[in-house]
């Protein structure tokens, strides 16, 4: 009991201590506030005045302990908002990436989005309309852009035409004056390399002369492997060089191989500067020396046209042929006069040279010449004159020379069947000189 009673008095005082040290502060933070809140104030009174200070002090004690707040020095806690939950990711239909299975042209590909369900179209006759995804693939909203190698059959087998031994010298005129020299010829037919066909050798060349000559030397060399019988380019080789003016290169030399008149290795070399391109060309694809060879093996009716294209170093050019049919030539060399060819016994022929692109369109900015060929009618096929226009005026070539063709060996492979009938001279013609 005692002890029970020991510790409730204790528990007393404690309480009893706590109070009054409550009190205590509570009496200094109103006498804080009040002299914060209330300016002071200077008042005289006499000595004899009656203190009534403590009175009016008590008074606002008891005002200021009732208007005690407590402000809490931490604010109460706000939860966040809780996240949304984390979605799976879908997985897509296919890569957005090129794996290069299919080549690369310029068409458009239809319309994957799902279609409507009703589609507006004309009906078709006998079937119900469809719609959805099944009217979509019957009337596919698809223009196809991409560029094709154009059709075209190729030019008859005109290696029989060329007789070894057989050989051209022309003057080049412009303006009136020779300006140069151009020969071309078929050398020999030779067999083909490791059992392949037999191939026939052409070589051409060219080269300044005259007034021009004192400005400028040009010289062009270029010899050929053509198939002996399609006349088709094998293998061609050429040589420039040039003196005198100024130019892009003084010695050019190009190396041309042909993979079967589709395709194409150009080993080209300008002085210290070499590179090789490959390219795609249309099958009917000549060098120089065979064009020359393909015009002279035609024999086409009046308006009747053809085509062949021409490999010229680097450029590839359209040649347009249209036929005129027999004509009186009166530009007729001296030469065919002494060959027995009768100014009536002349056939002509005009084109259009067009630089083009692998696909044969014209590239745009490019200039198209014209070009005339006169061929004599008889047997022998002689190319008599050739006239071009280029930016600077009209080039003409003029037969002065030509060799029959030689002999052939015993040994040497057959020829084929003559081009043309034999050549006959006209009894009233003048006798060769």
């Amino acid at each position: 009991m005692s002890a029970a009673l020991a510790a409730l008095a204790t528990s007393a005082l404690c309480i009893g201590a706590g109070v009054a040290t409550w009190s205590m502060s509570g009496e200094a933070v109103a006498r804080t506030t009040q002299r914060d809140e209330t300016p002071p104030t200077t008042t005289t009174s006499p000595a004899n005045a009656t203190p009534t200070g403590t009175a009016t002090t008590a008074a606002t004690k008891d005002k200021s302990d009732k208007s005690v707040r407590i402000t809490p020095s931490k604010q109460p806690r706000i939860e966040p908002p809780p996240e949304p939950p984390v979605k799976p990711e879908g997985r897509l239909a296919a890569p957005e990436i090129d794996l290069g299975f299919f080549a690369t042209d310029g068409s458009r590909l239809p319309r994957v989005e799902p279609p409507n369900a009703l589609v507006q179209g004309r009906d078709e006759r006998g079937l119900s309309p469809l719609v959805g995804r099944s009217g979509e693939l019957a009337r596919p909203p698809l223009v196809d852009r991409s560029r094709r190698l154009r059709a075209s059959p190729r030019p008859p087998s005109f290696g029989f035409t060329l007789l070894p031994g057989e050989r051209f010298k022309y003057d080049i005129i412009f303006g009136g004056n020779p300006t140069g020299i151009a020969e071309a010829g078929v050398v020999s037919r030779e067999p083909g390399l490791n059992g392949s066909p037999d191939r026939i050798r052409l070589e051409g060349s060219a080269r300044t002369s005259g007034v021009v000559a004192l400005l400028t030397t040009l010289v062009y060399d270029m010899a050929a492997y053509v198939d002996a019988t399609t006349g088709a380019p094998l293998e061609t080789g050429s040589i420039t060089r040039r003196e005198g003016l100024p130019g892009a290169y003084k010695r050019r030399e190009t190396a041309t191989t042909y993979f079967g008149r589709g395709f194409v290795e150009i080993n080209d070399k300008r002085d210290e500067r070499s590179s090789t391109v490959r390219k795609r060309l249309p099958v009917e694809t000549f060098d120089p020396l065979s064009i020359m060879a393909w015009v002279r093996s035609l024999d086409l009716k009046p308006g009747e046209k053809v085509k062949a294209y021409g490999l010229d170093g680097t450029v590839l050019l359209r040649v347009d042929i249209t036929g005129k049919g027999p004509v009186r030539f009166e530009g007729m060399p001296p030469i065919g006069t002494s060959l027995g060819i009768a100014p009536d016994q002349v056939q002509q022929f005009e084109g259009v040279i067009t630089r083009v692109d692998r696909y044969g369109a014209a590239i745009p900015g490019k200039k198209a010449y014209k070009m005339r060929v006169w061929v004599s009618t008889d047997g022998r096929r002689i190319p008599l004159a050739v006239e071009s226009d280029i930016w600077f005026g009209v080039v003409r070539l003029v037969l002065t020379q030509y060799d029959p063709p030689r002999a052939q060996a015993s040994s040497g492979a057959p020829v084929g069947p003559p081009a043309r009938p034999p050549a006959v001279v006209p009894a009233a013609g003048p006798g060769p000189g």
